[in-house]
């Protein structure tokens, strides 16, 4: 003989779980979603990880053809100022070279007369207006367009993996310093875009930038 059913409560379904819609019998044990929740670590029902953008992505002949014109085309103008400079400065240079020997020390020193103060001014100010447009190209311009004066050139230009956009200044500053010194500790670094299926250099991966074709 069964126990007659209490008024008002849920019939039970005849797998022995609660029918549709009719609260579980017992709590969930602590650490697990309530019914109908997905577990944890996974995305709710209907939902799914959007996939990484697909690129056209620049040749690794643009990025080089880039990187040479923004390094010797852009700065030209500090470059010839400073050779001028350095001209004038030791054109009518003169070195002269004492030696002075005692019992036990010979010591040799060179004196180097008539440079231009001018000159070694020029040659300076050469030298910083090379730097200045060299951050100003890769920093400034480079992080507000995504493209050096030389990617323009070349319909190229550097974004943000995540969404094609533009670095902004401080990115670009650090991703032209990791360009600086990977590049001259390692040549591979220039070389990796032939085998990186998204064409990337070091400094690329490091701050998840990608170099891609504009048109």
């Amino acid at each position: 003989m069964t126990d007659p059913q209490e008024p008002g409560a849920p019939s039970p379904d005849p797998t022995g779980h609660p029918r549709q819609g009719q609260p579980p019998p017992y709590p969930p044990p602590p650490g697990y979603p309530p019914p109908g929740y997905p577990p944890p670590g996974y995305p709710p029902p209907g939902y799914a990880v959007p996939p990484m953008p697909a690129y056209p992505y620049a040749s690794w002949w643009a990025r080089v053809t880039a990187y040479l014109l923004d390094g010797i085309v852009v700065p030209l103008v500090g470059y010839v100022l400073a050779g001028t400079g350095a001209f004038i400065a030791f054109k009518d240079a003169s070195s002269t070279t004492v030696t002075n020997r005692t019992e036990f020390v010979t010591e040799t020193t060179t004196d180097l007369d008539g440079v231009s103060g001018t000159g070694i001014a020029i040659m300076v100010g050469g030298i910083l207006l090379a730097l200045a447009l060299v951050v100003w190209n890769n920093v400034f311009r480079q992080g507000r367009t995504g493209q050096t004066i030389a990617k323009s050139w070349l319909d190229i230009a550097v974004v943000r993996e995540v969404d094609g956009q533009p670095l902004g200044a401080g990115m670009a500053f650090v991703r032209w310093l990791l360009l600086v010194v990977l590049g001259d500790l390692c040549l591979l670094n220039f070389l990796w875009p032939l085998w990186d299926p998204r064409s990337r250099c070091w400094h690329d991966m490091l701050v998840s930038t990608v170099v891609v074709r504009t048109e």
